[in-house]
């Protein structure tokens, strides 16, 4: 689905972060709210549209963030899981019945974990709401980035409350390839439900996904049982 395959790409907050006082004020304690070593859990909503005006949702998907004071992260968008602990880094794809596991990454903040795209935007518009800020970006040309436009909005308490990214790649939405349906979507992230309650240590246990036997075999868990493994531990070190 093509909500799934950009998954990771979408999350790019970071990307023009310098290139305005102001801006980057805002980047800079908005990245802070993340990263700073407290419980932190809110929800998100994903919603892809065919066009950039288009009212009707041709995808959606759900997500869900949780973080504890020792910034191990859990993640689920749609049906894929991430975890990152202090001692693994965990990609489960349900859809795909595969986890992919590999060393822990140390920066790793979810939706803030961007930095190799910094110098690829453009700040277009900076405007101060009431209650929120709002920051419009274009991509540079020859960036690789699949979008065009980017815009942003930020909290007064800092936190992201929408991301809406437009792309610049024609995607075919046919599910008959002789009658092809090309458009150039715009996807929508509205995030909600932010807190600081503290989260059941649970969550963070990659014991829930799966253990290692007395010969460091992989042993997934039962519902996992069935899951192809792709460890990446091993080619990491080499």
């Amino acid at each position: 689905m093509f909500c799934k395959k950009g998954i990771f790409v979408w999350l790019i907050l970071h990307c023009c972060f310098g290139h305005s006082q102001t801006v980057s004020a805002v980047f800079k304690k908005l990245g802070q709210q993340y990263s700073v070593a407290k419980p932190l859990q809110y929800q998100s909503k994903y919603v892809l549209y065919k066009d950039f005006d288009s009212k009707k949702i041709e995808e959606s998907y759900k997500g869900s963030f949780y973080k504890n004071s020792q910034n191990e992260i859990y993640m689920k968008i749609g049906d894929t899981e991430i975890l990152n602990s202090k001692s693994v880094n965990l990609k489960i794809s349900h859809p795909e019945k595969a986890i992919e596991i590999s060393n822990p990454v140390s920066t790793y903040y979810g939706d803030f974990d961007m930095k190799p795209l910094l110098e690829l935007c453009k700040i277009e518009k900076f405007i101060d709401y009431k209650s929120y800020w709002e920051i419009t970006m274009t991509t540079k040309p020859f960036s690789s980035l699949p979008y065009s436009k980017i815009i942003v909005r930020v909290s007064k308490t800092y936190f992201l409350q929408k991301q809406v990214f437009y792309y610049n790649t024609a995607t075919n939405f046919s599910q008959d390839f002789r009658k092809p349906d090309v458009h150039y979507p715009r996807l929508e992230i509205v995030y909600e439900n932010y807190n600081r309650n503290a989260i059941n240590a649970s969550v963070f246990k990659s014991s829930a996904y799966f253990t290692n036997s007395g010969k460091n075999e992989i042993v997934l868990s039962q519902r996992l049982k069935k899951y192809e493994i792709v460890d990446q531990r091993n080619n990491s070190n080499n």
